[in-house]
């Protein structure tokens, strides 16, 4: 059966009075005007919003939609011993900005980042709710370094990743995704990753371990993602266009995750054309037993296009699945 996931993020505010309710509350907060209990009490009520908007859609695999998150690098390096927090920097190429980890000594895990937050998501959704955490190669990448040399960075990144999945997988995520962006910026890096997702797929239990690459290709570095200890390998198919070809050459023995619905265009995506080049894989990759997902996290569309494209990967993923 081809299920639905989404890779992350999704946007937080709407354009309605209601959708904005967060941004107020931010702001208020900022203000002294709220408490921190008052603020968690909105986010939560938007996590559930988003967790249902993905229920209605027909997404099979959700997440918390990464409601509570500032961004992808500062949410987790807060939570680190041997880093400091700077000011901001663009994320890529993208219109969204992070606040910059600063290494100043020994990379630790010291406390979780995400496991309140997987909880309570999935404390108001009975199936698995997908839990999800910034990898370590992306994590060394975007940081400001100490002058040591970048594979020792990303080996202490790995292991406070690695306490991270150790503390999910005991409090029973079942499903867990690791994101790693930065390698499409620099796919000869490989090496580097694949030694830290050992690391990290050492503490995942039995829980099904996925990751998440995208914002480029990795036609390059197909084969040894593909080889890695994980139960999935998520690939951005919109800005990834070569990895097209690759897949088509070398095939997968390991189910994907199908970055097919365009995640930071806010043009209607073809669900026929999409199905049919995820059926130009047929017989190259384990298709029934994988995922159609957005190519990155919705965060960069407006609320109520991250709605239209969820409708989307549903149909498309339906249209794969009947042409099986």
């Amino acid at each position: 059966m081809v299920s639905t996931t989404v890779v992350g993020s999704y946007p937080r505010i709407g354009d309605t009075s209601a959708e904005q309710r967060l941004r107020r509350a931010i702001a208020k907060f900022d203000e002294r005007g709220i408490s921190e209990e008052e603020l968690r009490t909105v986010e939560r009520s938007v996590v559930k919003e988003v967790i249902e908007e993905q229920r209605a859609a027909g997404i099979s695999l959700p997440t918390d939609g990464e409601v509570t998150w500032n961004d992808s690098q500062s949410h987790f390096a807060r939570h680190f011993d041997g880093i400091e927090v700077d000011g901001l920097v663009r994320y890529f190429d993208t219109n969204t900005y992070y606040r910059q980890p600063v290494i100043v000594g020994p990379i630790r895990w010291r406390e979780p980042a995400v496991l309140d937050e997987w909880r309570f998501a999935s404390s108001v959704r009975e199936a698995p709710l997908k839990a999800v955490v910034t990898g370590p190669y992306t994590l060394a990448s975007l940081a400001k370094g100490d002058g040591r040399p970048k594979r020792e960075i990303v080996h202490e990144f790995a292991n406070a990743i690695a306490g991270e999945v150790r503390a999910l997988r005991a409090a029973g995520a079942s499903h867990i995704q690791v994101d790693e962006p930065a390698i499409t910026r620099n796919p000869a890096d490989v090496k580097l990753l694949a030694d830290a997702v050992a690391t990290i797929a050492a503490e995942r239990g039995t829980a099904w371990l996925s990751l998440f690459v995208y914002f480029g290709d990795v036609a390059s570095a197909l084969g040894t993602l593909t080889s890695l200890p994980i139960d999935n390998l998520g690939l951005d198919l919109v800005q990834g266009e070569r990895t097209w070809k690759a897949l088509a050459s070398q095939g997968s023995d390991i189910p994907l995750t199908l970055g097919l619905i365009d995640a930071r265009n806010t043009r209607r995506d073809d669900p026929a054309r999409a199905a049919r080049a995820a059926l130009t894989l047929k017989g190259e990759l384990p298709l029934g037993e994988s995922y159609v997902s957005p190519s990155n996290g919705l965060e960069f569309l407006p609320r109520a296009k991250a709605r239209e494209k969820l409708g989307l990967v549903a149909e498309t993923a339906r249209l794969v699945e009947a042409g099986l």
